[in-house]
């Protein structure tokens, strides 16, 4: 894909001036817009249906004006159906079950001629999704195929597909948002609340990104010493089981039995584990980022204060959330970074920063909090909230359903141009921009100084109107 996408690095957009990044992104919509509507046939089929050809007109921008606005809003898709529309064509959320006709769906969701009659070389049925999925990337293993997949834990999981490329610029894109929200760097000891091997995107993600930081292998831990496997979550979710008898084992015995395990036997080793590592960096001296879901961080600060044990950390260490609340849990989240606060600090007397990150399985990018509660968009993203008609909410301070285009940092299989299920509160200080006033109001700019649009702080509810969102917080 050649034209604007070309001309620009993902690192460039922090120095762009507002004006012309708009322009740019409008222009890289329409490019990419036309590029998948030749290639990609689901794509195709949704946006012809609403009366959109090959070729959209960038003039302008895409944040300005109405004929434009609603131009570009048809181009947006559902994340919460496009990445879990083969429950539709299969009958079922069990694509193990029909493994050839999952192909057949794969191959129109993606942007490359995949050769359908490999299907034929597939089982007729798998025991599990991992097993399927395993075999699709073996069976395709020539067009480096990755599939990830969302947490799965109302057991429908979208089913998300990266190529090598499309791999790159999604570690880069998170890469380069934690070290500049985070300020990660190759100094840090990294340790995740969360298993090394599972399909879940943002936990992959969020491990490569680090890695891409340059921090070698002994410096990133996974206190999670088990595997996440897609059904294995699914099970434990304990919200879809498999029909028949499969699904009454499923309910019977798998599902209490791996809560039993879970609550009494897995958090307890990966607490240990975190605890242990974090004594070992506080004794070193070393920076550390801790990382897992809400539950998971206070199930540490639990033990700590249990304990009457403290830990005290080398200033730049921080603490890292994602996903949310997504299972019911007694403690607000005010009250676990709370409890958090009282058992972990900083040598220097200071209070251990807590950042949250918001992401999803489906897209290229995350959002990462800032000192002052605000949720960063990444300037190569292009965010806007939606009305109750779809249409793009016109003014600086909006709020509604997220909707975002990624030209830059998403990949050539499909475009990154969705609609989410998720309500928030976006402040885009760029809106006020016009040609006559090319330079950003100081009143919209949030309080860290980082230009660009953001969530604000509390403002996100991860509510699906569907009840199909994924994140990271279940593993």
């Amino acid at each position: 894909m050649e034209g604007v996408l070309g001309n620009h690095r993902l690192t460039d957009f922090w120095s762009m001036e507002p004006l012309r990044k708009q322009q740019i992104l409008s222009q890289a919509i329409a490019e990419v817009h036309t590029w998948q509507y030749e290639r990609n046939w689901a794509y195709r089929q949704v946006v012809s249906a609403r009366g959109v050809g090959p070729v959209i007109d960038p003039e302008g921008s895409a944040t300005t004006g109405k004929h434009q606005t609603c131009s570009y809003s048809r181009l947006l898709r559902p994340t919460a159906q496009t990445f879990k529309s083969y429950i539709d064509l299969l009958g079922t959320p069990f694509p193990q079950d029909q493994p050839q006709a999952f192909v057949q769906w794969l191959a129109d969701q993606l942007s490359v001629d995949l050769p359908r009659e490999r299907s034929a070389r597939l089982r007729q049925r798998y025991r599990s999704l991992e097993m399927l999925l395993r075999d699709v990337e073996r069976l395709f293993a020539d067009f480096g195929l990755e599939v990830s997949t969302s947490s799965g834990t109302s057991g429908r999981s979208s089913i998300v597909v990266r190529d090598q490329e499309g791999m790159d610029r999604t570690v880069e894109s998170f890469y380069l948002a934690f070290q500049r929200q985070m300020g990660m760097q190759a100094d840090h000891r990294v340790i995740f609340i969360m298993p090394r091997h599972t399909r879940i995107a943002m936990a992959r993600m969020a491990h490569f990104s680090v890695k891409r930081v340059g921090l070698p292998d002994d410096r990133v831990h996974f206190a999670i010493p088990f595997p996440a496997y897609p059904d294995q979550v699914r099970i434990r979710a304990g919200r879809t089981f498999r029909p028949g008898w499969h699904g009454a084992v499923e309910r019977r015995l798998w599902h209490p039995a791996m809560n039993w395990i879970n609550d009494r036997l897995v958090t307890s080793q990966a607490v240990r584990r975190a605890i242990n590592w974090l004594r070992q960096a506080e004794i070193a001296g070393e920076k550390v980022l801790l990382f897992g879901g809400l539950v998971q961080l206070h199930a540490v600060a639990r033990e700590l204060a249990s304990k009457g044990q403290t830990l005290r950390l080398a200033p730049g260490s921080l603490l890292g959330t994602g996903g949310g609340l997504k299972e019911l849990y007694p403690f607000a989240p005010a009250q676990i970074r709370h409890d958090l606060a009282q058992v972990i600090g900083l040598t220097n007397g200071e209070p251990i920063p807590i950042r949250d990150v918001y992401g999803m399985a489906e897209a290229n990018w995350a959002a990462m909090q800032c000192q002052h509660g605000n949720y960063h968009v990444p300037p190569w993203v292009y965010a806007v909230t939606l009305d109750d008609d779809g249409l793009f909410q016109e003014g600086v301070d909006t709020t509604g359903l997220l909707a975002f285009f990624d030209p830059f940092g998403g990949a050539t299989l499909f475009p990154a141009f969705f609609k989410t299920a998720d309500r928030v509160r976006l402040i885009d200080p760029a809106r006020a921009l016009t040609r006559d006033q090319p330079h950003l109001p100081g009143d919209h700019t949030c309080p860290c100084g980082e230009v660009g649009a953001y969530f604000v702080r509390d403002s996100i509810q991860r509510v699906d109107l569907l009840d199909e969102a994924g994140c990271a917080a279940q593993v």
